[in-house]
């Protein structure tokens, strides 16, 4: 039930970026406007789950996971209502507080079930719960793109809530009793200094975060402006709402191929990078993938798509990996650590889209100098995870810590 709520809520979660150069149109968006909106789903999720992550921990309760999935459902489906730029923001913000409320529970609930048989398997566990949200990602983002370039796509779109509102009905019987909290914890005291050095730990895993959520929405802002000037210069369409429905799909198969390299990426990085050992993979695989991003503007609409999977890898496959790295060096607090490693890195990621327009209109390198930052910003990602410590890699791999240590 885990992994299909998480799928659910991430095809709602992944309908409006694919399709914003329709909502553009339709709703008469400055381009500034389009990038604020953009930019609005990751601090509305984001900042929602370390406030969620708290009060689950706080009152040991999970009730507000299958609440988001509802809101998300209702909210994200029905974004064809909106008719202005106050009603886009308004449905679209709702929505991803849902999305938000939804991730820290799901992501703590798998991590302590599978986290019961070892460090390693509370990894896979968690890149199995990264790859199911990555699959409803997927179909979200095609279907979507595909519904709603079509006449009555936004009516029919709405009848798409009513599966999330069943699995939301459903998770609250499936996860009422589930713990998601670590009580089986060693009683010997921990000094402070081991403490402080968790936390910095929290601080390099989120920081790092940050940035590849932050490549994540600005590459998801660039698709729709490359599909859009791969329409014009084809020829394929003429006029602003022609061009608008022509690129949707395609901008929409490209964040598919993301997703499809974050799934990837995820479901390899769970099952090789083993407990203690993190370090180096979190370092080296956002650097080598990052030449591959500066390079999306010189290929054709077929070599994108394989660049775009490999974009996927590289920002992504590590994520999960300190998800459970997150919820190992905090056990008392896995709802908390949770949502700091998604949520709260999240947000930082209203900055993509602005970046990438600004990039696009104001460096004076136009497209590839804007593929070249985020390539840039995704290299840094891996540079900061230089300083993790490796000693506490290899005690939390084997050691938790008690509950009174907070």
């Amino acid at each position: 039930m885990l992994l299909a709520s998480h799928s659910a809520v991430d095809v709602y979660s992944a309908i409006v970026p694919p399709i914003i150069g329709l909502l553009e149109v339709r709703c008469e968006l400055q381009r500034s406007e389009t990038a604020l909106l953009l930019g609005m789903g990751p601090i509305s999720s984001g900042l929602s789950q370390p406030l969620t992550a708290w009060l689950s921990d706080r009152f040991d309760s999970r009730l507000l996971a299958p609440l988001g999935l509802l809101i998300a459902a209702l909210c994200l489906t029905n974004i064809g209502w909106a008719t202005n730029f106050g009603e886009l923001l308004g449905l679209y913000f709702i929505g991803m507080i849902g999305v938000g409320m939804y991730h820290p529970i799901g992501a703590s609930s798998m991590g302590h079930l599978s986290g019961q048989l070892g460090a390693q398997r509370r990894s896979l566990g968690i890149s199995l719960f990264f790859v199911a949200g990555m699959i409803g990602g997927i179909s979200g983002s095609v279907v979507a793109s595909w519904m709603t370039a079509r006449p009555g796509g936004f009516e029919m779109l709405r009848w798409t809530a009513i599966p999330g509102v069943l699995l939301g009905a459903a998770l609250v019987v499936a996860i009422r009793r589930a713990p998601h909290r670590d009580h089986a914890q060693s009683a010997a005291p921990q000094l402070n200094a081991e403490m402080q050095a968790r936390w910095w730990m929290i601080a390099v895993l989120y920081t790092s975060n940050a940035m590849r959520f932050t490549v994540n929405i600005a590459l998801f802002y660039l698709y729709v402006r490359w599909a859009q000037a791969l329409v014009v210069e084809t020829g394929a369409a003429t006029g602003e709402k022609e061009i608008a429905q022509v690129a949707a799909p395609i901008s929409g198969q490209l964040i598919g191929c993301t997703m499809a390299g974050m799934a990837i990426g995820g479901v390899m990085a769970g099952s090789l990078v083993r407990a203690g050992r993190e370090r180096l993979p979190m370092i080296l695989v956002p650097m080598f993938i990052a030449p591959l991003i500066a390079m999306f503007p010189l290929v054709d609409r077929w070599g994108a798509y394989v660049l775009a999977v490999c974009a996927g890898v590289g920002f992504a496959a590590m994520i999960p990996v300190a998800i459970g790295l997150s919820q190992r060096l905090l056990p008392h607090r896995t709802s908390l650590a949770s949502g700091l490693m998604m949520g709260g890195a999240w947000s930082v990621a209203l900055l993509g889209p602005p970046f990438a327009e600004f990039m696009l209109t104001r460096s004076g390198y136009g497209m590839p100098g804007a593929f070249i930052g985020v390539a840039a910003l995704l290299a840094l990602s891996g540079g900061v995870c230089c300083l993790l410590n490796q000693q506490v890699l290899r005690d939390v791999a084997v050691r938790r810590v008690p509950r009174s240590s907070d």
